[in-house]
């Protein structure tokens, strides 16, 4: 399908971005429906087969928490499941567009947005688009491969958690067990996760990588919240634990912020990263625990943006030579007061 043929579907309540979207997208589309409100959407769904639709996350005046977009997103998926969506988002709501490409959008636009990463998203979504029912795929045609997503720069904070003695402990278990108990680990340590506005990156063995957008994370030490929240509950359990696997996991973590780049990668597997030297050093940080015989270690970059007190106190361990670093970091442990 060439560009010209494509119908687009562009929906945001600010008519000053219909129009500029309009401008910018009118010289590659000649089809294109703009609407001020999803208020008419299925009908007009049942009406035409869109192959692309961009949206905005928000439509009510105030509104931040992305519930309209999601609902959009559902209504498209439900009615019209071969349109590809596209989410437009503020810098703010990026972890909104993020979740909103787990529950079935393909890509995510970033407001104010550059103008040839739109274009570019638009025609990537469009290569993607299934192809008509009518049609005879042969055994020797393949889809289009994904050649360029659209990323953004976020600031982030990241806590890798890592199980202690974890090679012992699989080998005195076995790996059927071993993989039961650290399902129930995963398991334990997710509602203390979320109840301090966490996201879980991703699992890497026994490791678990946690995420903050930097808003989130700092409010209220909400990251440093998360890995004492996570002790207690471990230790609420160890006795469970013990029953049944004749241990109790302990774990240590590291943490730092930046800046990192965000967006899907992928063509069989698609999967929403993040890549930058902050996560590497995270890592290295979660790495130096046992070396210094503390659980937790942070980045002095990360300790000057914490509310710490009362609640904790920060331990300077000093400046720590991370491998692969040219400069040398300030490391912290922190304790709770109580």
């Amino acid at each position: 399908m060439s560009g010209n043929d494509a119908k687009i579907l562009l929906i945001d309540d600010d008519p000053d971005v219909l129009l500029a979207a309009r401008l910018i997208l009118k010289k590659h589309f000649s089809d294109i429906t703009a609407l001020t409100s999803p208020d008419d959407l299925q009908a007009l769904l049942k009406k035409v087969q869109f192959d692309v639709a961009l949206l905005d996350m928000n439509y009510s005046a105030g509104a931040t928490s992305g519930k309209e977009g999601f609902q959009v997103l559902a209504t498209i998926k439900q009615i019209s499941p071969a349109t590809r969506v596209i989410m437009m988002t503020a810098y703010g709501d990026i972890d909104l567009a993020i979740k909103a490409m787990k529950e079935g959008a393909l890509d995510f636009i970033v407001k104010p947005w550059d103008n040839a990463k739109l274009i570019n998203a638009m025609y990537t979504a469009i290569s993607q688009a299934p192809a008509p029912a009518q049609h005879n795929t042969s055994a020797e045609e393949k889809p289009p491969a994904l050649t360029q997503f659209s990323h953004a720069e976020v600031t982030r904070i990241f806590m890798f958690l890592d199980i202690k003695s974890s090679t012992s402990i699989a080998e005195r278990l076995g790996h059927v067990k071993y993989f039961q108990l650290l399902n129930d680990f995963f398991a334990d340590i997710a509602k203390p996760v979320e109840q301090n506005k966490g996201q879980i990156y991703q699992y890497v063995g026994d490791e678990v990588v946690v995420s903050w957008s930097f808003e989130e994370g700092t409010d209220n030490a909400n990251c440093l919240n998360c890995f004492f929240d996570i002790q207690k509950t471990m230790h609420s359990l160890s006795s469970g634990y013990f029953s049944k696997y004749q241990v109790s996991p302990s774990f240590k973590a590291g943490m730092h912020y930046g800046r990192v780049s965000t967006g899907v990668v992928g063509t069989l597997k698609k999967e929403i990263i993040y890549t930058g030297d902050v996560l590497n050093t995270a890592s290295r940080i979660e790495g130096l625990c046992n070396s210094h015989s503390v659980d937790l270690l942070l980045s002095e970059t990360l300790i000057k943006e914490l509310p710490l007190r009362p609640r904790y106190i920060e331990k300077e361990i000093g400046k720590i030579g991370l491998r692969g670093k040219s400069i040398d970091i300030t490391l912290y442990t922190v304790v709770e007061t109580e």
